[in-house]
């Protein structure tokens, strides 16, 4: 009897927050509507339009410059989870950081050095109706000419919030590059992993793209999604993990095609993990009420020559608010 008073409190709690859009409980148990088929070719279709009006190859939507000789730089964050214009102090903290503002002790220093993208690995808003506020907020990174990109989360296409989505980003499933100023370039893949597995479609057009592009020089490869490959917790809900088959398959194409990182959030923990000389990188979470432990990492990648060409350093950060200063976790 007992087991069963708490099953009805769990189904009550269930439906409690389904009903003020904070559990999907459609989601949890079928995965996020659309489901991955039908938003993979939204995807295509919108890739296929632009890349044609705007001259770029298929399913590319950037070529980036770097904008340093020596280097270039990207910030990355995952699960903001905004929930209204009161959820977004890490987020204003991240994009002035990302150009180069700096706050300690009340005083702010601008040191000029804007960096060369930001990219959002999921979990940006958790209800409807917070893509406008995400937008507002990085407002300033593309008034100053900041490539911003997103791979889509969990939370980010519960209550069919795809929609929303795709008025903001177009797009989930796409390719960009950035070229150093001596001709050497690095390649950037996104797939949607919202629904904890990329499907057969999108599988098979992340196969033919790294068969295609490993064969083009590119020194690195990045791939970025939203869900995670390894993990600490014992999460199993849907939408949490790929299943074994599926990771069988992605880390022997990401280990075949030379994929140097696999970046992504969804665990809200940082992790790192070495598998077959692939680095499988968990940013951890940018959540507000994470204050003081909200988590980003910056990418910096090197133009070098000789053995030890183009070394990656990849630096996890915390951010403790308004009045913060950022350091190596």
């Amino acid at each position: 009897m007992k087991k069963n008073r708490y099953i009805t409190l769990l189904l009550g709690l269930m439906i409690a927050f389904s009903g003020c859009e904070r559990l999907d409980i459609a989601g949890i148990f079928g995965g996020c509507t659309p489901h991955h088929e039908a938003r993979y070719k939204q995807s295509i279709a919108w890739n296929e339009s632009y890349c044609a009006a705007n001259g770029l190859e298929e399913d590319c939507i950037a070529h980036l410059k770097a904008r340093n000789n020596a280097y270039y730089e990207i910030y990355w964050a995952a699960d903001l989870h905004i929930q209204g214009e009161g959820m977004t102090v890490m987020l204003d903290t991240f994009v002035n950081l990302a150009m180069g503002d700096y706050t300690v002790d009340g005083i702010t220093f601008n040191t000029g050095d804007t960096c060369d993208a930001v990219i959002f690995a999921g979990d940006i808003i958790d209800a409807k109706n917070n893509y406008p506020v995400f937008y507002k907020h990085i407002e300033p990174l593309r008034k100053a000419g900041v490539p911003v990109f997103c791979t889509p989360g969990n939370h980010d296409l519960c209550f069919g919030q795809w929609t929303e989505y795709v008025d903001y980003w177009h797009t989930s499933c796409y390719w960009f590059d950035i070229t150093m100023p001596n001709g050497t370039k690095d390649l950037f893949i996104s797939c949607d992993s919202g629904d904890a597995t990329l499907g057969q479609k999108q599988y098979k057009w992340l196969k033919n793209l790294l068969e295609r592009k490993s064969k083009e020089g590119y020194r690195h490869i990045f791939f970025f999604t939203h869900t995670h490959m390894f993990k600490r917790d014992s999460n199993n809900a849907h939408g949490a993990n790929y299943c074994v088959e599926e990771i069988y398959e992605l880390t022997y194409l990401f280990s075949k095609y030379h994929v140097d990182y696999y970046i992504c959030g969804h665990d809200h923990t940082h992790e790192e993990t070495t598998y077959k000389n692939v680095v499988y990188y968990t940013i951890g979470a940018m959540k507000d009420s994470y204050l003081g432990r909200a988590a980003y990492m910056t990418m910096t990648v090197y133009n070098t020559n000789g053995k030890d060409a183009a070394p990656v350093y990849l630096e996890l950060h915390r951010m403790s608010g308004e009045n913060y200063f950022s350091f190596e976790d």
